[in-house]
C-alpha cells in the first residue's frame, strides 16, 4: 500500500491541512489546552521531564508466574522502545529506569499505580483493556502460538504434527489455543502438558516430545536454549493464534497518550519512508535547509511529504503534542527505525533469529503500517 501523495494537487492540499492545524492549535490554545513545548501541571510528561527519566515496566513473564501469557526473549526490544519515547520527550541525553515485573498483572498494577510511565509490550485484548484503565497504542509486535520441532524432523508443516505427541505447559492460553487448532482442523495428536517448562524442555531435549507449543518469541528463545545444548531446533511457519502487543499507558492523561502513540507510528512510518539511523541527519538537514517550502520541493527528502511532515517540515510534529519539533530525528538517531529495532533485538541480528512474519512492514506481506503522518 503506497500512502506517499505524489501528486502536485496533492501537496497544495498538504499545505492547505498544515494551515488549518495551525490554526487548530491557536484555537486550542485559546480553549486552555497546553500549548506546544509545555507540560501541563501534574501531568505524566511533567513527571518524566522533571525526574529526567522515563520509567519503564518491562514484564519477564517468568513461567512460575505467569499463565495467562508465555511470550519471552523480547527484553531488549521492549527497552529499545521505551529508550524510543524517553529520547522523543526528553532528547538526546535521556534515560530509562527498567523496572522488572514477573508477570502481566504485577505489570499493569505498576502502571496503574504511577510507579512506571508506559509498559512497551502488553497483550491487546479484551481482558487487557477493558476495566483496567488503561489505553494501548497500535500493536508494536504480533506474536501468537507456534510449534517448535526438532531439526531433524520429517514435520514440516503443522498439519503433519497429527497423531504425534504435542507438549504444552499446562493451563495456560497455549493450551486452549492448542486443543482449539487442533479441533478446528479435525486432527487427532496426543496431548502433553507440563506444570514445568524446565520439565517440558527436557522432554523435549530427550525427544519425548515431537513438537513443543508456545508464543514464538518464547520458541525462540527455547531454540536458542536448546541450540546451545547441541539439539538444535527449528520453528515451524504456522502460527495457530494472534496475539498482538501494544505499548500501554494509563488512560486519563490524553497528551501523553498521544505522545505514546505517535513514537509508535513514527517508529513504522520511518521505516516505511526509508528514514534509518544511518541517514537520519542526512535527511533532516535537507528538510531544513528547504525549510518554507512545500512539501515536494527542493531535495529528495523533501519530495516525499510523509517524510517532510516526519522530519519536522512542517514545525507541527513536535508543536500539537508539546515536544520540540525535531524529537523524531533525535529518536530515530538513538534507536533506529522499528525494522532496524527488531532485527538488532528479535530478527536476523539477535540471538534469537525470529522471522519477522506478521511483524513486516504491510507493503512487504506484513501487517505494520504507519497512521498517515501529515
Amino acid at each position: 500500500m503506497d500512502t506517499v501523495v505524489r501528486s502536485g494537487t496533492k501537496y497544495a492540499a498538504l499545505a492547505v491541512l498544515a494551515a488549518t492545524a495551525v490554526a487548530a492549535l491557536g484555537q486550542a490554545a485559546a480553549a486552555g489546552v497546553v500549548p506546544a513545548g509545555r507540560a501541563a501541571p501534574g501531568s505524566t510528561l511533567e513527571r518524566v521531564r522533571t525526574a529526567g527519566t522515563l520509567a519503564c515496566g518491562i514484564d519477564q513473564e517468568e513461567p512460575e508466574y505467569s499463565t495467562s501469557d508465555e511470550h519471552g526473549g523480547r527484553a531488549a526490544f521492549d527497552a529499545d522502545l521505551c529508550r524510543a519515547a524517553a529520547v522523543a520527550v526528553l532528547g538526546e541525553r535521556a534515560r530509562i529506569q527498567v523496572v522488572n515485573y514477573p508477570d502481566d498483572r504485577t505489570s499493569m498494577a505498576g502502571l496503574q499505580s504511577g510507579a512506571v510511565q508506559m509498559i512497551p509490550t502488553l497483550t491487546d485484548d479484551f481482558t487487557h483493556l477493558v476495566g483496567t484503565h488503561l489505553r494501548f497504542t497500535s500493536p508494536v509486535l504480533w506474536d501468537g502460538v507456534g510449534f517448535l520441532v526438532h531439526a531433524h524432523s520429517p514435520v514440516m508443516q503443522a498439519r503433519q504434527l497429527s497423531g504425534k505427541k504435542v507438549c504444552f505447559t499446562a493451563e495456560t492460553n497455549t493450551e486452549q489455543s492448542v486443543r482449539s487448532w487442533f479441533a478446528r482442523e479435525r486432527l487427532d495428536y496426543v496431548p502433553f502438558p507440563f506444570q514445568e517448562e524446565g520439565e517440558m524442555e527436557a522432554a523435549f531435549a530427550t525427544g519425548n516430545c515431537a513438537a513443543l507449543a508456545g508464543d514464538r518469541t518464547r520458541l525462540a528463545a527455547t531454540r536458542e536454549l536448546m541450540d546451545g545444548h547441541g539439539r538444535p531446533a527449528r520453528l515451524l511457519t504456522a502460527v495457530i493464534s494472534k496475539d498482538p502487543l501494544a505499548v500501554a499507558v494509563r488512560s486519563g492523561d490524553p497528551q501523553w497518550a498521544e505522545i505514546v502513540d505517535w513514537v509508535v507510528e513514527a517508529l513504522v512510518q520511518a521505516e516505511e519512508s526509508g528514514v534509518t539511523r544511518s541517514n537520519v541527519a542526512a535527511m533532516s538537514a535537507q528538510v531544513l535547509q528547504g525549510e518554507g517550502s512545500a512539501p515536494g520541493q527542493g531535495s529528495a527528502s523533501a519530495t516525499d511529504p510523509l517524510r517532510w511532515f516526519l522530519l519536522g517540515g512542517s514545525r507541527q510534529m513536535g508543536a500539537a503534542l508539546g515536544l520540540q519539533n525535531d524529537w523524531v530525528v533525535h529518536m530515530i538517531a538513538a534507536t533506529g527505525n522499528y525494522g532496524e529495532i527488531y532485527a538488532r533485538d528479535l530478527g536476523s541480528g539477535s540471538a534469537l533469529k525470529l522471522p519477522r512474519g506478521e511483524n513486516r512492514l504491510y507493503g512487504e506481506g506484513g501487517v505494520m503500517v504507519a497512521l498517515p503522518a501529515k
